[in-house]
């Protein structure tokens, strides 16, 4: 980094010296506001802090770059290491959120300050949005100038300075006691989403995880079902699509071996049998593309997300049933776990979950005996259901 002082009309200018990104050399001329007659001095001080300053910046052409070009380019770059949900979820954030409110006000990644995402932050807020959901518009935010950080393209990460919204905890509805779970799996047996609610209740997996669960991964000798596969939404073009991910979860721990008690093991191999017999009798008419997926329709068709998501509020409301959301089967599932004695290191690793808190990853320790006892006693709790093949096809109900 160098610099000269030049005057122009009788102000004295800093000019100091970049490079762009083509390796060419580029001036930044910044008004110092002083008269020449009598300031030398003080102008020569001036350039020597704008040097220091600047010092490390290696071109001058990012840093005038609007904000929202910029995230646009950090995930265009970075888009091989995000995940497909991911990345549709920061270019969401950034088309409808991000970049409306600052480009509007033109701010560059020279000229944002701290305060401006403070700002944001507040606007988004009283809008109306979620402050959990802000966090995570700080989170993009933080992350994309941190790139440009590292690539010396600014000084500093002026996220890491401001103050982002206080998270809410989630006041939703209370989790389904066992009696509650009871009467779900024995009202619902019969209904397009039986499978997908009988994997969460029991096993507590994600949506992701029980649309992915394959019968490749179920051993039925062995006892023991694997979590390994994820199906998610992703936007292909400008379609969203249901996309399989093979070896892929959630998290490093998500990834999993669960057992298979007489319980759910009556449950699934009763399933199998019924949707091979299904298979055979609907010929070349049955959707043979995922005949290794659990959760199909009568057809074969692999059952998406937002089916599930949209039919299980119909269900409770049919049987009048208290309202919860479907991922809260997953927190039904931990609770009476907890209910029934086990440790929170037992549910954490029978859940999936990354972490719960320093005491109990260190101190608790979880054994696959456990897991049996754990899938064993919830069993006796919950009713005898059987699944079935029921004459119905998802896109029917769209």
């Amino acid at each position: 980094m160098t610099g000269t002082l030049q005057t122009k009309g009788s102000k004295f200018y800093a000019v100091l010296n970049f490079k762009n990104e083509s390796g060419q050399r580029v001036q930044k001329w910044i008004n110092l506001h002083l008269p020449v007659r009598g300031n030398r001095r003080r102008a020569e001080e001036m350039l020597h802090d704008l040097i220091e300053e600047y010092q490390g910046i290696e071109s001058v052409a990012p840093m005038n770059t609007l904000l929202s070009k910029h995230i646009e380019k950090w995930l265009e770059m970075n888009r091989a290491r995000l995940s497909g949900t991911t990345y549709d979820q920061y270019v969401s954030i950034l088309k409808n959120h991000i970049a409306p409110y600052f480009d509007r006000m033109g701010l560059t990644l020279s000229k944002l300050t701290a305060g401006d995402l403070e700002d944001y932050y507040m606007y988004e807020v009283s809008h109306g949005l979620n402050p959990n959901t802000v966090i995570k518009h700080h989170a993009v935010i933080r992350t994309a100038l941190q790139w440009a950080y590292k690539h010396r393209y600014i000084k500093e990460n002026v996220a890491d300075l401001a103050t982002r919204p206080e998270r809410r905890k989630y006041r939703g509805a209370q989790p389904y006691s066992v009696e509650e779970v009871a009467q779900l799996l024995q009202l619902t047996q019969n209904e397009p989403i039986a499978v997908p609610i009988f994997l969460a209740a029991f096993y507590g997996l994600r949506r992701s995880e029980l649309l992915g669960l394959r019968w490749s991964s179920i051993d039925f000798q062995t006892g023991w079902l694997e979590i390994n596969t994820t199906v998610v939404k992703e936007m292909h073009g400008s379609k969203l699509v249901s996309v399989v991910r093979d070896n892929t979860t959630k998290t490093d721990y998500s990834e999993r071996r669960l057992p298979l008690c007489q319980y759910s093991y009556q449950y699934l191999w009763n399933l199998r049998q019924r949707q091979l017999a299904q298979a055979k009798m609907c010929g070349e008419m049955y959707n043979r593309e995922y005949m290794d997926f659990v959760c199909v329709d009568t057809m074969g068709n692999l059952l998406k997300p937002d089916f599930i998501t949209r039919k299980f509020p119909k269900l409770l409301e049919k049987y009048q049933l208290r309202k919860i959301r479907f991922h809260d089967l997953r927190h039904s599932c931990a609770t009476i776990m907890l209910y029934l004695g086990y440790t929170l290191k037992d549910i954490q690793t029978w859940l999936g979950h990354s972490n719960y808190n320093f005491t109990a990853d260190t101190y608790i320790h979880s054994a696959p005996s456990s897991h049996q006892a754990m899938a064993s006693s919830l069993a006796a709790h919950l009713p005898s259901v059987q699944p079935t093949i029921f004459p119905y096809v998802q896109e029917e109900d769209r």
